[in-house]
């Protein structure tokens, strides 16, 4: 495989293409947050902090709209300490009035953007209580044209079990609080212990087996440690094939950490709704975090 055509995917080149796609993501995003926020009527500090994170983390377009007008809205509306039903209103109102001018991102896209906002919302406190625990049991419920992707139908799954005998367990709340931290990961490519835990729900392998020799893998994600054309050269010299794209015949994904904003979805996007769409219809196809790598490459060694 000619491995230098993933030198304009390690450059970030891409990303002058996907302007307004960032845009409506941040915007959905945004939505969700609020919505997971205004779940139990109650806006605490940490819930402050990360509607302000997010408009740190558009300061560069900061004067640019539609971010100066939702910018300049968020802060006057956070001053007083104070999240009223109306503000989010107002700035939801805002929000989605370029989402459908723009009509970027399907409305399946779209969705799952907000559904990530959401458990962002109900999970930045380190808690979900009954109030929000009810809230994202009905949006969930309310859009089923989610199911058969990621992560709704995993968040469906665990939110039905949690609430079938009506009480929630610790066990099942952390289960579930972890679920959604890691989906909402904000570790700036950093492996936090959410997603540690979240692992170990199923949807990914622990500490596999990863025979390279004769094998196929795919990458998504952005690693910090190496370029992602490095990890397609240390794959092919080990024996292993590289491809583009996720099929029934891909025996590997490889998940590296570092978010980009090429991804429609949130979290990991496209590659890991196809991957899991392929191991529910039996395909052996096994998703590995980019470290599981690492480690058998230095076995090999």
């Amino acid at each position: 495989m000619d491995t230098s055509k993933f030198d304009g995917f390690d450059n970030k080149a891409y990303q002058r293409f996907s302007d307004p796609a960032v845009i409506e993501k941040n915007l959905q995003t945004l939505v969700g947050l609020l919505n997971g926020v205004k779940s139990d009527k109650v806006i605490n500090s940490l819930e402050k902090e990360a509607l302000l994170s997010w408009v740190k983390a558009q300061a560069a377009h900061e004067n640019k709209q539609p971010y100066k007008e939702v910018i300049s809205l968020l802060r006057d509306a956070l001053a007083d300490d104070v999240l009223t039903h109306e503000e989010i209103e107002n700035i939801t109102w805002f929000c989605n009035q370029y989402i459908n001018k723009s009509g970027y991102f399907n409305a399946l896209t779209a969705g799952i953007q907000q559904l990530t906002g959401i458990v962002k919302g109900i999970s930045i406190d380190n808690e979900i209580n009954a109030e929000e625990l009810r809230f994202l049991d009905n949006w969930l419920e309310e859009n089923d044209f989610l199911k058969n992707t990621w992560p709704y139908d995993e968040l469906y799954s665990l939110v039905t079990s949690i609430l079938q005998d009506r009480v929630v367990t610790t066990e099942e709340h952390d289960s579930l609080l972890n679920f959604c931290k890691a989906i909402s990961n904000d570790s700036d490519g950093q492996t936090s212990n959410e997603f540690i835990a979240a692992l170990k729900t199923g949807f990914y392998q622990i500490d596999p087996s990863i025979n390279i020799q004769e094998n196929t893998f795919c990458i998504t994600g952005l690693s910090k440690k190496f370029k992602r054309r490095e990890i397609a050269e240390k794959i092919e010299l080990y024996g292993g094939m590289v491809v583009d794209s996720v099929s029934s015949k891909l025996n590997y994904l490889v998940v590296c950490d570092e978010k980009n904003s090429c991804w429609a979805f949130t979290c990991y996007g496209r590659k890991i709704e196809e991957a899991m769409k392929h191991r529910k219809k039996g395909a052996n196809l096994v998703i590995v975090h980019e470290y599981d790598l690492y480690d058998t490459f230095e076995g090999l060694n």
